[in-house]
C-alpha cells in the first residue's frame, strides 16, 4: 500500500442553491492526485449515470482548481444538473483535502 495515500476523507457542504453535496475521497498527498472519489447529495443530474462517469473521470486528476474545473466541465457538458454549479463542486472537492490539513 502506498503510504502517501490518505485514508478516505469526507466533507459535506451546502451549495448556494441550498443542496447538500458530500464528497468522500482519497488522494496521494505527495502528487496531489485523486485516488478515488464518491460524490453524493440531494442534487439532481441527468442522465443519472453521469455521476459515476464523473467519479471515474476525476480519478488521477490533480487537486488544482483549473484541472478539476476543466475535467468536470468536460464530463458534464452533455448532461443536465441542478443543485450545484461547476465552480461550487470544484471548491467542495478542494475543501475536502483542505479540511484534512
Amino acid at each position: 500500500m502506498d503510504l502517501n495515500i490518505d485514508e478516505i476523507i469526507s466533507v459535506s457542504s451546502t451549495t448556494k442553491l441550498g443542496k447538500i453535496v458530500k464528497i468522500s475521497m482519497s488522494y496521494n498527498k505527495e502528487s496531489q492526485l485523486i485516488h478515488s472519489i464518491k460524490i453524493t447529495g440531494d442534487f439532481f443530474i441527468h442522465p443519472e449515470e453521469v455521476i459515476e462517469q464523473l467519479e471515474h473521470g476525476l480519478c488521477g486528476i490533480k487537486l488544482e482548481k483549473q484541472y478539476l474545473k476543466n475535467k468536470i466541465q468536460l464530463i458534464l457538458e452533455n448532461s443536465e444538473f441542478f443543485g450545484f454549479e461547476i465552480d461550487s463542486l470544484t471548491d467542495i472537492i478542494l475543501k475536502t483535502c483542505d479540511d484534512r490539513k
